[in-house]
C-alpha cells in the first residue's frame, strides 16, 4: 500500500493510540475513527503489555465489528458500525517492532502492536511513531483511547494544519463524554499566573459548547496542545524528535512543545470535536501512581525548562499537601508530601 502524501492528494495521517487494559474503550474510539470523513489514514494501536487480552479482543472485533449497547450516542459521531454493510476490518499484529514497519497490504487499516512492556503514554506513543515512520506520513494524530470523535474531527485538524507550514501541532475542542455540551478544553492550556508553580489551566473549561470564542483568540493563548487529541506535523517530528518518554504519564506533551523552542506554532481547530471520558484510562493504574506521576512530573518539567521557579513549585506542593489533609485524603497527602521532600532529588535527576 502506498500512502498519498501532501499536495494535490489528501494528506496521509497515522493515528496513534496507546492502549493498556482498556480494549473496550479502544473499540468504541476505533469505531468512530473508522467513520471519519478523512479516510487517508492508518491506525496504529500500541498495546502496553495489557493483562486483559486486549490485542486478541481488538483483533476479534476487527473480524466482526459490532457496536455495544452501552456506547453513548453523540451528535456528529458516525460509527463504522452504523453502515448497512459492515465488513471486517483489515489488520495486522506486530510484536516489539524495532523501527519503521513496511506499508501494510491493501485493505489493512489497523496495525496492532505489542510493545512488550508498560511504557507509559509517551513510551507507547513513541513506539507507534517509530513504527509508522517519520517520513511515511504527513501528520500524526495522537488520540486517547477513551475518546470518541466527530465524523469531521480529523478533517478539520488537517485543514487547519495545512493553512500554515509553520504549524507544528493542532488541538481539538475536547468535550466531556458524559456531559457533551460542556467543554473540557479548547485546544489545550494557557500559561496563566499560576505557571511558576507548574500549573496550567485548560482554555475554556466548563464553557457551553455553543459559546466557542473566535479560533484566533484561543490560538493567541495556547501554551501547549492537549495530548488527548493532538495532530502533529511530520516536519515537527523530524525536527524535534520523539516525545521524552521518561515522563511515563503527564507533562509529556508540554515538554514536547517546549523542546521545539518556538520553531513551530500551535493551532486550534475549533470544529474538530472530540468527546473525552476524562481519566477513564489513567484511573486503571495502580492506586496512587497517577497522583505521584502528576506531581513528580511537574517538578521534572519545571526543573528542565523553568528552574528559576522550583521554589514556587515546592510551595504549591506544600499547599496541595495541606489541602488533601483538610479533605481527609491521607493517601494523596502522603504522596504529594513525598514529592515535596524529594523535589530537589527529582530535579537533579532530570
Amino acid at each position: 500500500m502506498n500512502w498519498h502524501h501532501d499536495g494535490p492528494m489528501t494528506p496521509a495521517v497515522a493515528i496513534i493510540f496507546v492502549s493498556w487494559n482498556s480494549w473496550r474503550h479502544t473499540l468504541e474510539c476505533l469505531d468512530s475513527v473508522l467513520g471519519q470523513s478523512h479516510q487517508n489514514f492508518h491506525a496504529f494501536i500500541v498495546d502496553n503489555d495489557s493483562a486483559d487480552q486486549s490485542v486478541e479482543q481488538i483483533a476479534a472485533w476487527c473480524n466482526r465489528p459490532e457496536a455495544e449497547a452501552c456506547w453513548r450516542r453523540h451528535d456528529g459521531v458516525i460509527r463504522y458500525t452504523d453502515g448497512a454493510d459492515v465488513a471486517p476490518i483489515g489488520y495486522r499484529i506486530v510484536d516489539r517492532p524495532a523501527g519503521a514497519l513496511p506499508p501494510p497490504v491493501e485493505g489493512c487499516r489497523v496495525t496492532l502492536i505489542r510493545s512488550g512492556s508498560n511504557l507509559g503514554f509517551a513510551g507507547g506513543a513513541n513506539v507507534g511513531l517509530r513504527s509508522a515512520g517519520p517520513d511515511a506520513f504527513d501528520y500524526f494524530w495522537f488520540l486517547n483511547t477513551d475518546t470518541v470523535v466527530d465524523r469531521d474531527a480529523l478533517a478539520h485538524l488537517v485543514r487547519r494544519a495545512r493553512q500554515d507550514s509553520r504549524i507544528g501541532m493542532v488541538g481539538s475542542t475536547l468535550r466531556y463524554y458524559d456531559r457533551p455540551n460542556v467543554v473540557q478544553t479548547m485546544g489545550g492550556s494557557r500559561k496563566g499566573p499560576e505557571y511558576p508553580q507548574g500549573v496550567f489551566r485548560h482554555i475554556g473549561e466548563g464553557v457551553n459548547v455553543a459559546n466557542l470564542p473566535e479560533q484566533s483568540a484561543i490560538e493567541r493563548e495556547l501554551f501547549y496542545v492537549f495530548g488527548a487529541s493532538m495532530l502533529v506535523a511530520a516536519s515537527f517530528v523530524r525536527d524535534v524528535g520523539p516525545m521524552s518518554d521518561d515522563y511515563f504519564l503527564y507533562y509529556e506533551e508540554i515538554d514536547w512543545t517546549m523542546r521545539a523552542g518556538g520553531r513551530f506554532t500551535l493551532a486550534y481547530a475549533a470544529q474538530s470535536h472530540v468527546f473525552h471520558k476524562s481519566g477513564a484510562t489513567s484511573s486503571q493504574a495502580k492506586p496512587g501512581l497517577s497522583t505521584h506521576l502528576y506531581y513528580a512530573n511537574r517538578v521534572r518539567f519545571m526543573s528542565r525548562f523553568f528552574p528559576q521557579h522550583l521554589s514556587s513549585v515546592r510551595r504549591r506542593l506544600a499547599a496541595d499537601t495541606l489541602r488533601y489533609v483538610a479533605k481527609g485524603q491521607w493517601a494523596h497527602a502522603r504522596i504529594v508530601a513525598s514529592v515535596f521532600w524529594n523535589a530537589r532529588q527529582i530535579a537533579k535527576a532530570s
